[in-house]
């Protein structure tokens, strides 16, 4: 943000789209962005703007009558080539798009339907002038390797990662809990078995559980184990992932999951190291490391009341941050090619590397789902494809039809009247009753189906008594 006499100028933020529906959509996911905005739905009308006005970023539609969004930024560029360029579009009208990242008029790109957590990020890193990844020097051929590690099947070359395997290496002479934050998809498992094969104990067992998978009851079974006639249903005695890690290492996935009850429970397991199966009195020994992990905030969930804090404290004893894949510089491109061999073999294909303007795309796209979006989109690539390159097309296809369906990234929501919270004080009562707008309310309650369904929308619609074309509409407007 520029100072001009000491006075703060805000950055103007330009929206083209002939499509007064997504302008609107646009602007209320950017509301809170500081800048602004400034909307057209007529690429010829936006062109006369900037012909005296300076837009800090541009978002722009690919498809519109009179003039294509890759042309419009192109035209932009030429008047004012500090702006950042981001082309918004549906379409797989690759040969232009490729075409317009080698060139660079476009800095990025983001698919319709967008994700608004995604798409604020982009504009945000933009207004603040962050400077874009230089791709420019990449050699499509011959990836520079020095400082590349694959630390037990972690790729990084990124500074910050190998901070985080020194970390891992220090904490590997410890049997203290650890707990692992990080976005969905960063491969937060990843890390907890890198932490286990570095310790003492990896010769025993690594148990991983996602918490999120199972109802009270059946978690509760999981962890302790039951004995015969403990409920119904339970015809045997069963044997619990604490008696089944013996002395290595249990990990507890997406922990704040927990309900209250179990909490309590974990919390006598860390603190006294032992517990009982579900039906009898017996006390059994816990001998295993606990490595936990959440991809939301526990201290949030703390300040909320949905987490103990002594059971907090009690797991956090080393932390470990992993950084979500936009954040990781040049590794983006080295997980691309180690993904790309892996598959290789898996589906007997032949595929020798990404062309230029395939590595533009991939560079130039934030992954909001990271690495297991990043993987999904390679794996589904060799599977329907063939040749010795990966080509932008098959890059710009693939995401195009993957992140419309991809509801992994949003975070976990619940839609309990105690657990909302507005952003300011508006709406708010003398008795804390928080009154909210209709659509808040109702995008809270797609999203929780959403979670519940695990991103399976066509259910969630079923669930909610809507049809999923219903939904996609709505995550649109947000």
């Amino acid at each position: 943000m520029e100072q001009q006499y000491g006075i703060s100028v805000q950055p103007t933020l330009l929206l083209v789209d002939d499509d007064i529906n997504i302008l609107q959509a646009l602007k209320r996911a950017l509301h809170s962005i500081d800048a602004k905005i400034v909307d057209f739905n007529s690429p010829i009308s936006a062109l006369e703007y900037c012909q005296s006005n300076q837009p800090d970023v541009v978002i722009s539609d690919q498809h519109m009558p009179d003039m294509n969004g890759c042309d419009l930024l192109e035209h932009i560029k030429q008047r004012w080539p500090s702006s950042q360029r981001i082309i918004l579009s549906a379409y797989q009208d690759f040969d232009l798009v490729s075409a317009a990242f080698s060139s660079g008029v476009v800095d990025k790109f983001i698919c319709k339907p967008w994700v608004n957590k995604e798409l604020k990020f982009v504009v945000e890193k933009a207004l603040t002038r962050e400077e874009i990844e230089n791709i420019s020097s990449i050699n499509e051929e011959n990836i520079p390797l020095s400082g590349l590690i694959n630390f037990h099947g972690i790729v990084a070359e990124d500074e910050a990662m190998h901070e985080l395997f020194n970390s891992i290496r220090h904490a590997s002479s410890t049997n203290a809990p650890i707990f692992i934050t990080g976005e969905t998809g960063t491969g937060k498992e990843l890390v907890a078995k890198a932490c286990h094969l570095e310790g003492y104990h990896k010769e025993q067992p690594f148990i991983a559980v996602n918490c999120a998978n199972f109802s009270e009851n059946l978690m509760e079974s999981q962890l302790f184990g039951h004995t015969k006639g403990a409920f119904t249903g339970a015809i045997s005695n069963q044997d619990g992932l604490f008696s089944a890690a013996k002395q290595g290492t249990l990990f507890l996935d997406e922990i704040t999951t927990l309900s209250k009850p179990l909490q309590a429970k974990l919390l006598r397991v860390v603190q006294e190291r032992e517990f009982s199966p579900l039906g009898t009195n017996t006390v059994l020994k816990f001998h295993a490391q606990i490595i936990s992990a959440s991809s939301t905030s526990i201290s949030n969930a703390v300040i909320d009341g949905e987490f103990r804090e002594d059971l907090y404290y009690r797991l956090n004893v080393i932390t470990m941050a992993l950084p979500p894949l936009r954040e990781r510089g040049g590794d983006l491109v080295h997980i691309a090619s180690f993904f790309l061999k892996k598959y290789n073999k898996v589906e007997n294909k032949h595929f020798k590397k990404f062309s230029r303007n395939a590595i533009q795309i991939i560079c130039a796209y934030d992954w909001p789902g990271n690495i297991r979006q990043l993987e999904n989109v390679i794996h589904g690539m060799v599977i329907l494809n063939s040749g010795e390159q990966i080509r932008s097309e098959m890059i710009i296809k693939s995401l195009s039809t993957t992140v419309k369906n991809y509801t992994a990234i949003q975070p976990r929501l619940t839609i309990q009247p105690s657990n909302i919270h507005p952003s300011n004080n508006e709406g708010e009562t003398e008795n804390n009753t928080v009154i909210q707008p209709l659509w808040l309310v109702e995008k809270n309650a797609i999203e929780a189906a959403i979670l519940y369904c695990q991103g399976n929308i066509p259910k969630a619609a079923a669930m909610l008594e809507v049809s999923p074309s219903t939904i996609y509409r709505k995550k649109l407007g947000w």
